[in-house]
């Protein structure tokens, strides 16, 4: 008991140093660059040269100083990335977000996805599937939308109620590539939280809103890639072991075609519905 602490006691360390300590001490850095130079002078190396000296010496002499301000920059270190977790949450509840702010405005414009799916489905002849058309306000927030819908369309099943309980029944070896997917998905998540937070030091000194877009659109592009990543492999997990939930619940499927009957069955054992 006493080594499965302390292994998961290195876990976190590490965990913290890597996801919180390294990039909160580069944002303590920028935010003191930045109000060293601010907007007058963005470039002026000379000034932050000096600055940097004036206070190295002020540390020499008085080294007392020199302590309490490096544990100020890790507290500042640990702060910056508490906030930049809450803001990462909270873009990815925007991007998942279900509704529009504007109504059904964005969605019925020419240049919406939704318009540009249609359009693309005329121009191929073929009929598009409703329920697969672009239907929330982000690219991200549909691609999740669209495994819910593409799993109720062939099992007639609820993937919400569905995939907590099929995690259980999956091996350690099938569980890796999506807990790996899953931990590139918060890693990315996290990453647009720093993005946002350099907008702080962009106030006082623009460079570092440049800093703040390249960051953004790093994420956002890794987002993209792991949501549909992630997305891909949940579904095809669905697919593969559907039927072994199913039996493991008491509700097998009949044939190879999953009935819409067969499918309400699961649902309402999952959501305890109970008997009819």
């Amino acid at each position: 008991m006493i080594g499965i602490i302390t292994e998961f006691g290195k876990r976190v360390s590490t965990r913290w140093v890597t996801a919180i300590l390294l990039p909160g001490s580069l944002w303590v850095i920028v935010f003191g660059i930045a109000v060293v130079l601010g907007h007058g002078s963005p470039f002026d190396l000379a000034r932050l040269v000096a600055e940097t000296e004036a206070l190295g010496d002020e540390f020499v002499r008085h080294p007392g100083r020199a302590v309490v301000a490096v544990v100020l920059a890790v507290a500042g270190a640990g702060v910056a990335g508490t906030v930049a977790t809450g803001l990462g949450r909270l873009a990815q509840r925007w991007f998942l977000r279900r509704r529009f702010l504007t109504g059904g405005l964005i969605t019925r414009s020419r240049w919406s996805r939704r318009s540009r799916a249609l359009a693309a489905a005329r121009r191929a002849g073929v009929d598009p599937v409703a329920a697969y058309l672009p239907q929330r306000p982000t690219w991200l927030g549909d691609r999740v939308r669209l495994v819910e819908a593409r799993v109720r369309a062939q099992y007639h099943v609820d993937a919400r109620l569905v995939w907590p309980r099929l995690w259980l029944l999956l091996d350690e070896d099938t569980r890796r590539p999506i807990s790996d997917a899953h931990a590139r998905y918060a890693d990315a998540v996290s990453l647009m939280g720093w993005g946002l937070l350099y907008l702080v030091p962009g106030v006082v000194w623009w460079p570092a809103l440049l800093i703040s877009a390249t960051v953004v659109v790093t994420a956002w592009t890794r987002l993209r890639v792991t949501v549909a990543e992630l997305a891909e492999l949940i579904e095809s997990a669905i697919d593969l072991r559907l039927r072994d939930l199913a039996e493991a619940i008491g509700t097998p499927f009949g044939g190879n075609e999953v009935k819409p009957v067969e499918g309400r069955a699961l649902d309402d054992r999952l959501g305890k519905a109970g008997p009819a």
